[in-house]
């Protein structure tokens, strides 16, 4: 996944900017509430699990397991036709049942996939300098 020279490039949304800059890191980070510990995806002001506005940035492992994917065949985007066909991955991550991500998978053939299919999160670098995560099987 080297030709995401002219890819669209995320721009953060309010209050995701720690998330795009730990990718940056290299590392995994969500919001964990100081009430309740729950982790939460995406970044909101309040916990979704129970209205605290106390919260932590915690790093996470990078580690999951697939819950759903699809094989992208027909390019959204212009800058996307050299891509396809590519995977996008729904992935629950170790550290809380139903916390997900969505992603891309990378260095898999496509019918190597599978259901609960455990993964491990890496990054790659857009050509704007920023890094974006991914996933691979573990």
């Amino acid at each position: 996944m080297n030709d995401i020279v002219d890819f669209p490039y995320p721009v953060p949304e309010y209050g995701a900017e720690p998330f795009w800059q730990a990718c940056n890191d290299e590392q995994l980070v969500m919001q964990r509430c100081e009430l309740c510990s729950k982790l939460r995806w995406q970044p909101a002001p309040l916990c979704t699990f129970c209205a605290s506005d106390q919260y932590v940035w915690a790093p996470l492992s990078g580690r999951g397991r697939i819950s759903t994917w699809t094989v992208v065949t027909h390019p959204v985007h212009p800058a996307a036709a050299a891509r396809v066909p590519y995977v996008v991955v729904e992935v629950e991550l170790e550290e809380q049942r139903g916390l997900r991500l969505i992603s891309n998978l990378q260095g898999t053939d496509h019918d190597a996939i599978e259901f609960d299919a455990a993964v491990e999160i890496a990054f790659i670098s857009h050509a704007n300098g920023q890094k974006l995560h991914v996933f691979s099987l573990a």
